[in-house]
Order: C-alpha cells, then sequence, then structure tokens
C-alpha cells in the first residue's frame, strides 16, 4: 500500500482544467469584487454569466469595499468552511473628525469633531495597541443574526438590541500615509474581524472619531489580490474561455491542509464509496496531528477524492466527506 504525505501543498505540474459541454464545472475562482455591488449579488451575476447552479462564496464584503472574494463553484461549495476561517488582509482608508451610523462612507453623520488633529506619534501609538488579540463588538449595521434576524434589519427598524463581540487577531497593523483628516493604513487579521469597527474604535481612542472611506481586501487565506480577476474576464455568450482557464482546483484551494496520496485503486475506490478501511484507518491516523483539521485523500493525479478527520469519533462529527470524481 503506497501511500505519500503533502502537508505543504506541493503539487505536480498543474492539469489543464476543461469540461465537456454541459458537464458541471468544479473549482474556485478569485475575483476581484468592484465597489458598487453586494457579495449576494456578485454571485447571482457569475451564476448566470456562467450558467451555473451552484456558486458559493468565503466572506462577504460590503457593496462599497472592493478586493479579493472567493467563490467557489459547485462541489466546490463544500470546502467553503475549510476557506472561510482563513486570515484576511486589508488595505482601508480612514475618515478622522466625522463618524457615522455604518462606520462607513455610505451611512449618516452623527458626529463631527471640531478639536485639534491628533499628532502621528499619538496615532501611531493607539494603532499598535490593537495588535494582538482582543474582543471586538460587532456593527450594529452588520448581517449576523440576533434572535434570527439580521442585525442590520434590525437597526434600520430602530429595534434595539445588546451588540455582541467576538475574539480576534490583528496580527498587522500598519500606517501607510496620514495627512488630517485622512490615514491608509493597512491590516492583517482573523477571519470574522469586521475593519469599520476597527477604525470606529481606533477614532474613539484618538478622542476625534472616524470612518471608513475605502475598503479593498487584498488577500484571503493564500489568494492574493493578484490571483484575482475582474468581471469583465466573464464573456456574456461563451460558456468556456479565459475564466476556465483560471480555475483553482479543491486540492490546489486548500494548500493549509495536509494531504495523503493513495495509490491502491482498491482503498481509493471504498472512499469514493464513502467507506473507510479501518486497517488503512488505523496505519495512517497517526501520521496526522490530533485536531480538528481534515486531510486531503488524493488519487495519484492530485484529484480530491474526499476530506478526512483522522481523530474524529464519528457522532458529533463526521470522518469523511467525499467528492464526485470529477476532472
Amino acid at each position: 500500500m503506497n501511500c505519500e504525505y503533502a502537508k505543504n501543498a506541493a503539487f505536480p505540474e498543474k492539469p489543464e482544467v476543461t469540461s465537456n459541454p454541459g458537464s458541471p464545472v468544479h473549482g474556485v475562482l478569485v475575483l476581484d469584487k468592484p465597489e458598487g455591488i453586494t457579495s449576494f449579488g456578485l454571485v447571482a451575476k457569475v451564476k448566470k454569466l456562467l450558467n451555473i447552479k451552484k456558486v458559493g462564496h468565503c466572506g462577504t464584503l460590503d457593496p462599497f469595499a472592493t478586493g479579493v472574494m472567493i467563490l467557489c463553484l459547485n462541489q466546490a461549495t463544500r470546502i467553503v468552511d475549510q476557506l472561510l476561517v482563513q486570515d484576511k488582509a486589508y488595505r482601508f482608508t480612514l475618515r478622522f473628525g466625522v463618524e457615522t451610523d455604518t462606520l462607513d462612507r455610505t451611512g449618516q453623520v452623527i458626529r463631527v469633531y471640531e478639536g485639534p488633529p491628533p499628532s502621528e506619534d499619538e496615532l501611531m501609538m493607539r494603532v499598535k495597541g490593537f495588535l494582538g488579540t482582543h474582543q471586538q463588538r460587532v456593527p450594529r449595521y452588520a448581517a449576523v443574526k440576533i434572535q434570527g434576524k439580521r442585525l442590520y434589519e434590525l437597526s434600520r427598524k430602530g429595534i434595539e438590541v445588546d451588540l455582541p463581540s467576538r475574539e480576534v487577531q490583528i496580527q498587522r497593523l500598519e500606517l501607510i500615509s496620514y495627512r488630517w483628516p485622512e490615514a491608509v493604513l493597512e491590516a492583517e487579521c482573523s477571519k470574522g474581524t469586521y475593519i469599520r469597527q476597527l477604525a470606529s474604535d481606533l477614532g474613539t481612542q484618538l478622542g476625534c472619531g472616524a470612518h471608513v472611506t475605502q475598503l479593498r481586501r487584498l488577500r484571503s487565506g493564500s489568494f492574493g489580490i493578484e490571483c484575482a480577476i475582474s468581471l469583465d474576464a466573464f464573456p456574456e455568450r461563451s460558456p468556456c474561455s479565459f475564466w476556465e482557464k483560471k480555475l483553482i482546483t479543491m486540492n490546489e484551494a486548500l494548500p493549509h491542509l495536509p494531504g495523503i496520496v493513495v495509490t491502491n485503486k482498491r482503498i481509493v475506490k471504498r472512499i469514493q464509496e464513502g467507506t473507510l478501511d479501518s486497517d488503512w484507518e488505523n496505519e495512517h491516523r497517526d501520521h496526522f496531528a490530533v485536531s480538528n483539521v481534515p486531510v486531503k485523500v488524493l488519487a495519484p493525479d492530485n484529484h480530491l477524492v474526499a476530506l478526512w478527520w483522522p481523530h474524529a469519533d464519528g457522532r458529533e462529527q463526521r470522518r469523511l466527506r467525499v467528492f464526485q470524481s470529477v476532472r
């Protein structure tokens, strides 16, 4: 029984992605979201342009924001949960001295500061204070659900609720430029971090208030803006074109997960049928750390056959997630 372990997403030459007319296309696309469209609207537009029924995204962006949006097509929608948990990177512009109810330029002005501008040294000191792990309050205009309703829906109706908090981590927060009343910053942060709230909290600590005027996602997980394609690359009538060459296989989309290449055809067939061979599982389980991170089960051509949780007990969490045999 021959197996190869690949913990760092080293791949052989990428196979060309092809599809037969009428056959479903599976994989991941990295888009550069334009301004003025919601994340849901972008998904709907891509569905229509590509004539694909199942499209999911890995992290929303506000309508005024731009940048990296990861879209999962067809079977790749089943790996959205593995892509959502990854860190993000942003570049954003703050307008100090003016606060809005939505914490960005689309909202109503609720407060204006008329005092002296803070110095760059003071700004730098406050910026450094946000590094690390802390509790961040969810903005009032956010898509999280409270009592079964979207928080922004409750806010628009004037319904007051206790705003939840969540733990976030800021790995990097760098001041790129500052000229009162604007500053440009870059942030690398954990999933679920609200840049609007970060900007507002920074303005509060400086005593002058702030809101975000521009927001651009530079990276989501291992996929940076340099990998992204624009909506202009999607032709209105051609079903197979430039965008298919940019399609990322499900295996390549999960470089952060360890993998095992299974060359035994009988074992591969059993896994494709949803069955784990107990001898095979016992032989290879100890090669992987005890964690909730799944292992990619790969065919010899590096096609993703399944995700396997080696240390799950099979009761609270399924030990195997099988994907159809697609190329």
